[in-house]
């Protein structure tokens, strides 16, 4: 997508919650969304270097908290310690190798009726469900068959 349109974007739903747009949050925001893609906040970083020489990982982290509560990515559940952030915001599952720790869509049809209806006996308010399969990627499992 064009810079202008993200930065557009990006600057609307700021001043809509009363944020102020800052030169990190919009080239985070460009590298974030440059594509579907799963990132932790080192690996944002390091892609962030070349255009933010002096950008620190908490300086990171607090974008990413940021951009996950105006909704603009969404962090992927059980991923472990290092947090996996989604630049697709739209509802879908993912999958998670235990061995290399990737993480990728999945996409399928999934009946969450079920799941959400459980939580609400319990008198838990759920907001959002999501499916994450943990296992062993291909290439990973290819690697163990060697």
């Amino acid at each position: 997508m064009d810079a202008n349109v993200l930065d557009a974007e990006l600057t609307a739903v700021l001043h809509g919650r009363g944020q102020r747009v800052t030169p990190q949050r919009l080239i985070l925001h460009r590298l974030l969304r440059a594509g579907p893609q799963h990132l932790t906040a080192e690996e944002l970083l390091g892609r962030s270097r070349a255009q933010l020489p002096n950008v620190s990982l908490p300086t990171v982290y607090a974008t990413l908290d940021l951009f996950e509560e105006l909704g603009v990515i969404r962090r992927v559940p059980g991923t472990g310690p290092a947090q996996v952030y989604d630049s697709r915001t739209d509802g879908h599952h993912h999958l998670r190798c235990m061995r290399c720790g990737g993480v990728g869509d999945l996409e399928a049809d999934v009946d969450l009726g079920g799941i959400a209806g459980a939580a609400r006996e319990q008198g838990f308010v759920a907001e959002r469900v999501d499916v994450t399969v943990s296992g062993v990627c291909p290439a990973c499992a290819r690697d163990s068959a060697s």
